[in-house]
């Protein structure tokens, strides 16, 4: 194992991509320093540094499945795979490998993208505020990046051709875009306010105020507004379901993490526990580990 992780390495940082990745996570965290530094005048932040810590999150989401899946295909394309196995290496070795490799190129872009973040931010933008918070949700995150790491590495090893770029990438948009439409979902309010339209008036000391109008164009007063069923509502069991969902899958635990939690349809934000979320990601890198193993030991390489 120890020298199939050798010859892993050394052909990652032999890779143009890798240094790629790397040049984008720490660009990422001068250009974030330089945002949060042009818009702290115009806004209110609770802590300036702490704000930016980890939003290289979506970036990684997307490189790393990229960078993983090319990295998984070109030992197929280059027989590299076969002849790990011709020289004894056995499969389970073999895929275990090559997902400690990926998950340590998303450890690695962490580190760089926090590095240069925290370098070039302390300066700029004073210390962080709430230290042990940036230490635990960081603990965190590479949980979900671990998840991640298994994920990508069971579809880049199912499918041996060029294509498993676009999927993986693709993949994840889908993981992230899912993630968010759910959230949705589950914000929209159990009643909603019944009525025609509003209309806007101006009144002689140039003030406006808004007046709202009944289904038959009448004035009515805000207090007097029916409130009506949501049909856009998602009801029990199906919204425990979702929820558990977007608990489970990384897209879904990027966007708990990096929201601090999720809204509520009484409009107030709650959290899944940060112990329930690392018992979904080391469950999920487990199960698809697992399977991953499975299906690559019955996989032709021919």
């Amino acid at each position: 194992m120890i020298n199939l992780l050798s010859a892993n390495f050394f052909s990652m940082i032999r890779s143009k991509r890798f240094w790629l990745g790397t040049f984008i996570m720490a660009a990422g965290g001068v250009y974030m320093v330089l945002d949060i530094n042009r818009m702290k005048d115009m806004a209110e932040f609770d802590g300036l540094l702490d704000s930016g810590v980890f939003q290289y999150a979506i970036l990684l989401f997307l490189i790393l499945p990229a960078l993983g899946s090319l990295f998984i295909n070109t030992d197929y394309n280059d027989g590299t795979i076969r002849n790990k196995l011709t020289v004894g290496r056995t499969r389970t070795q073999v895929y275990l490998s090559n997902l400690i490799t990926v998950y340590a190129a998303g450890v690695f872009y962490t580190l760089v993208y926090e590095a240069v973040y925290l370098l070039v931010g302390f300066p700029v933008l004073g210390s962080l505020r709430h230290p042990q918070a940036a230490l635990s949700k960081l603990l965190m995150m590479l949980l979900l990046f671990l998840a991640l790491s298994a994920l990508f590495t069971l579809l880049a090893t199912l499918i041996t051709n060029r294509s498993v770029l676009l999927i993986c990438v693709f993949m994840a948009f889908g993981l992230i875009l899912g993630a968010q439409i759910i959230n949705a979902k589950l914000e929209a309010p159990e009643m909603i306010e019944d009525y025609g339209g509003v209309t806007y008036i101006t009144t002689e000391d140039g003030n406006m105020t808004v007046q709202y109008m009944d289904k038959n164009g009448n004035p009515i007063d805000p207090e007097d507004i029916p409130r009506v069923p949501n049909p856009r509502y998602v009801a029990e069991p199906m919204r425990t379901v979702l929820r558990k969902v977007n608990d489970i899958q990384p897209g879904g635990q990027l966007a708990e993490l990096l929201e601090d939690g999720h809204l509520e349809p009484d409009g107030f934000k709650t959290a899944t526990p940060y112990w329930q979320l690392a018992l979904y990601a080391a469950g999920l890198a487990a199960a698809v580990t697992a399977g991953g193993l499975i299906f690559f030991r019955r996989k032709d390489l021919k």
